[in-house]
């Protein structure tokens, strides 16, 4: 899945959105915005612990969550899926409490959804959000093979979504978790997962209509062939008794009340099944991805979402992995093929770390600001950027 001969790179320019500035203004204007473009960029106050949970059906959930305890480096034991990975499991480093105790309160949750293949422990972006305050959870998604498990993944990932949405409602962590606000953040096929959870639908019509004019191969090959030559197999494990026309049933989880898709993969669903969405959603990805291409996920995506409120970061440059954590904390990946040590590790347009950086603050504060943070929405500016190069920057948040 994640080799491509060809590599398409899409190359944006920075949108700001500023407005020229008033010759009359003040020589001392307001105080300068560098505060508010990297407010959320460190830690925030709590330390972070991490356990393993389970649903009553047996799937695997990992949980992040604020507590007392200090925390100190951890060496997550994640299940190999990746194509070359060399054992069982592997390890990835993070920073988090095994096994800590929650501090005591209720928190707003967050479902983690990991890209095809990977594991939540990949993505530093856990940590980050329940530093602030946050319970976020994690389900184990355990396709492994494009070709045969994406058909299952597709139905199965939003149903993985709500169950882990009702463990929270069952009280998990010692009920500390408060599920009158939900928000889902995906990468990759977790950003598909987000979109179907807040109500995108599919639309194959649409979709065989796009692929009848595509010439790329890795395209027709990932994108298109498994969903059009599977679609009475897509019908039935979704329960239906025929293949629909025009748009699918929903797979929406109503509890879902925000999302960030980050390289979310959005073809299944064109532009009527995107204007099914109407949360506060935060689009996110790099302009260079070729994992994920523009046009096949973010673009439409932050184009055609019926959300009246919503957000779209470009990192102009950057590629499919720009979000997961450095390969310093993946050991295991020096005994991993080449092209794929080159496709996870490597960055283009960004440093791994600044990459990080404006991927966590974003979240952060779009989830705060829909949550009641009082400052949060000082970060949903354009403007405030104005000084950082390599941005596409679009906001319209309520």
């Amino acid at each position: 899945m994640f080799h491509r001969a060809i590599q398409c790179l899409l190359v944006v320019a920075m949108a700001t959105g500023c407005s020229d500035t008033d010759s009359d203004s003040p020589t001392n204007p307001e105080p300068p915005t560098a505060d508010r473009a990297d407010r959320f960029v460190a830690r925030g106050e709590h330390a972070v612990g991490y356990s393993q949970l389970e649903t009553p059906d047996g799937m695997m959930v990992k949980a992040w969550f604020p507590t007392a305890a200090a925390g100190r480096t951890i060496e997550y034991a994640v299940p190999a899926k990746l194509f070359g990975t060399p054992d069982d499991e592997y390890v990835v480093m993070g920073n988090a409490h095994l096994d800590a105790e929650p501090v005591a309160g209720t928190f707003p949750l967050v479902v983690f959804s990991h890209g095809f293949a990977l594991s939540p422990e990949w993505y530093p972006l856990a940590e980050h959000l329940a530093s602030y305050g946050f319970v976020v959870l994690g389900p184990e998604h355990i396709e492994t093979d494009w070709d045969a498990d994406i058909l299952p993944a597709t139905v199965e990932r939003p149903r993985a979504v709500s169950a882990v949405i009702d463990l929270a409602e069952d009280g998990a962590l010692g009920g500390i978790i408060d599920t009158s606000a939900v928000a889902v953040v995906g990468h990759s096929y977790g950003g598909y997962t987000a979109l179907a959870s807040a109500g995108a639908r599919f639309d194959l019509d649409h979709l065989a209509e796009r692929c009848a004019t595509e010439e790329d191969p890795f395209n027709l090959g990932l994108f298109c062939q498994p969903f059009l030559t599977g679609t009475e197999a897509l019908a039935e494990r979704m329960g239906l008794s025929e293949v629909p026309t025009g748009l699918w049933p929903s797979l929406r989880d109503p509890r879902v009340t925000a999302i960030v898709p980050i390289a979310g993969d959005s073809y299944l669903f064109g532009e009527a099944g995107l204007a099914e969405v109407t949360v506060p959603t935060l689009v996110i990805a790099g302009t260079a991805d070729v994992g994920t291409p523009w046009d096949w996920g973010p673009g439409p995506t932050f184009e055609h979402i019926g959300s009246s409120s919503r957000a779209m970061v470009g990192l102009t440059g950057a590629r499919h992995f720009v979000t997961v954590t450095s390969c310093n904390n993946l050991p295991f990946i020096a005994a991993v093929p080449e092209e794929y040590q080159e496709f996870i590790c490597n960055e283009s347009g960004w440093s791994k770390q600044d990459g990080l950086d404006l991927i966590h603050h974003m979240t952060t504060a779009f989830l705060l600001h829909h949550t009641g943070h009082p400052d949060a929405h000082e970060s949903l500016d354009s403007t405030v950027y104005a000084g950082k190069t390599g941005l596409e920057l679009q906001f319209d948040v309520e």
